[in-house]
Formats: C-alpha cells, structure tokens, sequence
C-alpha cells in the first residue's frame, strides 16, 4: 500500500517559471537506453505533451479515488524520476566541482520540471531520501510537495543564499491559493485565510545569522509585496526593537497610499454603479408607470378579463377630510364601470407642495369600507415608485351586485403612500421603497367620500 504523504500533488507549487511544464526543455540526445526510457516515460505520463493540471477534485492522494491504476501511474512517475537523477549523477563533469555536464544539465532540468509539475505522482518522501546532500533545489522542491514550506525556504533562503529565488517560490505559492480561492468561490465553498508570504518573512528573522541582515530581508519582502501580505500579521513578526523608521519608507507610507488609491477606485466604481443603478432603476419605473396608466394596459387588471366599461365618469379631483402633508399629491379619480365590478382610478401627479420635493413608493388608492355589500373592493394596484413631477395611476377593483344596490353606496376611501429620501446630486430615491435607510414615512390620507348610484351600472 501507499501512504497518502508519500506523494502530494496538490501540495506542489508548480514551482518556478524556469522549470515549468509548459516551458521548452532541451530534448535528450537518444545515445542511450536510459535517454530512450526517459522521452517514452515523459510522453506515457503527459510531462512531454503539456497535459494539463488537474482539478482539485482530481487530486491523486485523495484517499477515495486511489486505485491500482493510480499506483501503476505513480511506479511511472517514480521510475522516470530515478531516471532522471541517474543521468545527472552519471553526467557529472570531471574534477570535484559538482559542475553538470551538457548531458546533466539537461537531466537536471528535466528532473526539476518533473518536481514541479503540479500532475506529478512521484512518491516525494522516497525520492527525498535518494537525493544527494548536494541537490539543494532539488531538495527544496520535494519538501514543498509535502507542504514544508519552512523548510523549503530555508534552503533557497539560507543554503543558496537567494532571497529572489525565495521570493519566487512565495509567488508561486501564492498564484495557486488565488487560483484556488476563485475555484472555491465559483462552487460556494471557503477556505482558510493563507499568506504564503509570512514564512519568508519567518525564515528571514530566525534563519539569518546576520540578524540586522534578517531584519532588513524581513522588511523588503514586506515593500515588495505589500500588497499580497498580511500586513497586520508580518508586522507582528517583526522584532520589537525595530526602529519604525526602517519600516514606515518602504512598506507603511506605499501600504497607505496605495490603501487610498485603492478606496479612491472603489468610490469611483461605486458611483458609476450607482448612476447604473439609477438609470435602469428609472428605467423600470418608467416602463412600470406606462404599464398600468391605462385599464386596457394594466397586468392585473387584465387578468380580471373585464372587458370594456359600461360607463366611465369624469375624472373628479379627490379632497382630502383633514389638513394634509405637504407631501399629498395631486389626485384625480375616474370611476370606471362594468356589469360585475366597479374600477377606481387614482391619477396621482406627484407635484408636491414641499420645498425639499420627494420620491413617492407604494403609492395605493384604498376603499376602506363600503356602506353596502353589494360593493366590496377585492383588488388594489399600487405605484410602486412615483418620481418627482411624473403622473401615474393607481387601481382599486371592487365586486360589484349591481342588481342588489339599494339606492346610493358610499364608499370611504384613502390615499396611503411613503415618502422617500432622494440623493441630492441625482434626485434619484436612496432606497425605492425597499428597506428603509434615512428619510422614509408611510402616510395615510383619508378621502373624501365617493358616492355609486345604482343607475350608474345602466348608463
């Protein structure tokens, strides 16, 4: 059996722009059987071909989708790695300087480019145990397949005295949990808060036997990249007896301008989504108002099947019972008449009287009670938003008996509407009637009574 720590695909970085899969590797001279097994293993398992990375759900060391197969693939990628490490080993050039020869140099990028591959199955504790003391890269590429990052970055860091080639591995690292991040985001799962950058940092200050050297490495990851760090965090690695002088110049004054700069495109893109925002909101209400300005138009009442009215009166200015808000509106009332049913239309012009002049929303015409119950409303069609100076109508359908209609009716009605904030650089409501934010009044007018007369239903 395979333990599932011994290869990690998932964990490999895909390491470094150099030794990338896609990238062109000197092809091997076929003088060899070991060059004939290293280009037939290379195409069998894709390396060669470019085949891309797996998904995360492909992962190889996810202990339910091993099979045989798989171990069959990872006895492959083992036997192309040994391979590899062979013909550098072999390839050495003369003397004692560990300089690869042409034919080993080609070895050892094939041998890299197999480490960071992000499809490799090489079992890595196995591998790491083989290498020579001597392979430093290649050590560190291992140790990041098993997810000893630290590790890995002390040997860039520290033993090849290359903060580039930290930094590097660090990009690559981060690139990947990003990928991953969109990957989770796009299929509603989260995942842990990660900074590949803290363990340099890290490394950095514990490592260093130069510690002002340490310090000063510290620093320069964080200005180099400040804006992928954790800034909160990487500042708390640092010692305490760090002058903030050697911080503020290249990492606190660049993290707050860049900070601003960054709330200033955020502003601007908030405005220009508000203005698309207002512009198709308007848009709506524009085509909602036109919608129902006429019986033959409305939706809802179209779904009565009413037909055409019998009778339709005069349109008749609605007066209010008591003094009013100087928010009431305009608002002229047509009575429309068919054999079953009574239509009250409320043209409601929204001229208001008050200075500060304001949005309507839920603007509704209500029959609060009837005195006889051969008429009851059943139906009641709102405005849903009424702008500044624009008409609309709103609707009330009542059963009507008109056979059983004594006389005169008198219906009791009212005009209930709120009142919305609006923005004063584009006169557009801060919140069209939905959750209430600032200024928003509900107000309930009572009307005039309406008189129906039996004889109305017969004209």
């Amino acid at each position: 059996g395979i333990g599932a720590g011994d290869y990690s695909p998932a964990e490999s970085p895909g390491y470094f722009s150099s030794f990338q899969s896609g990238d062109v590797v000197t092809p091997l001279p076929l003088h060899s059987g070991r060059a004939l097994a290293v280009t037939y293993l290379e195409s069998s398992i894709g390396i060669a071909t470019g085949r891309p990375p797996k998904t995360s759900g492909e992962s190889f060391h996810d202990s339910n989708s091993r099979d045989e197969s798989d171990d069959r693939k990872a006895d492959m990628h083992d036997e192309l790695s040994y391979l590899l490490l062979e013909g550098v080993i072999s390839e050495r050039g003369d003397g004692d300087d560990g300089v690869d020869s042409e034919l080993g140099a080609i070895y050892r990028s094939k041998l890299r480019r197999l480490l960071s591959w992000s499809n490799s199955m090489i079992r890595s504790e196995r591998l790491l145990a083989s290498l020579p003391s001597s392979f430093l890269r290649e050590h560190a590429l291992l140790l990041g397949r098993l997810g000893r990052h630290e590790d890995a970055l002390k040997i860039f860091y520290s033993d090849l005295d290359s903060l580039e080639l930290a930094l590097e591995y660090c990009d690559v690292r981060h690139e990947r949990y990003q990928a991953k991040m969109d990957l989770a985001k796009a299929t509603g799962r989260s995942l842990p808060q990660e900074c590949a950058y803290l363990p340099l940092v890290r490394v950095a200050l514990d490592s260093d036997s130069d510690s002002d050297r340490g310090v000063a490495a510290a620093i320069q990851v964080l200005a180099l990249r400040r804006d992928s760090i954790d800034k909160g965090a990487a500042l708390r690695l640092l010692p305490k007896n760090v002058p903030m002088s050697a911080v503020v110049r290249p990492f606190l004054i660049p993290a707050v301008v860049e900070n601003e700069s960054q709330v200033r495109r955020l502003t601007v893109a908030s405005s220009l989504l508000r203005s698309r925002y207002v512009q198709l909101k308007k848009k709506l209400t524009d085509a909602q108002i036109k919608a129902q300005s006429t019986l033959q138009n409305s939706p809802a009442l179209k779904r009565l099947n009413l037909g055409n009215p019998l009778y339709s009166s005069k349109p008749t200015r609605a007066k209010p019972v008591h003094a009013t808000t100087p928010y009431f509106p305009e608002v002229l009332l047509t009575k429309h008449f068919f054999p079953r049913h009574l239509v009250i239309q409320a043209q409601v012009m929204n001229n208001t009287s008050h200075p500060e002049e304001r949005t309507l929303s839920d603007v509704a015409f209500v029959v609060a009670e009837s005195s006889d119950d051969a008429l009851q409303p059943t139906i009641e069609v709102p405005i849903r938003t009424l702008p500044v100076k624009v008409a609309g109508s709103t609707w009330c359908v009542l059963a009507a008996s008109p056979q059983r209609l004594d006389g005169t009716a008198f219906l009791t009605c009212e005009l209930r509407f709120t009142v919305l904030s609006v923005d004063a650089a584009t006169g557009a409501p801060l919140n069209f009637g939905d959750e209430a934010t600032g200024f928003a009044r509900t107000y309930v007018e009572e009307l005039q009574d309406i008189e129906i007369r039996n004889t109305e239903f017969s004209l």
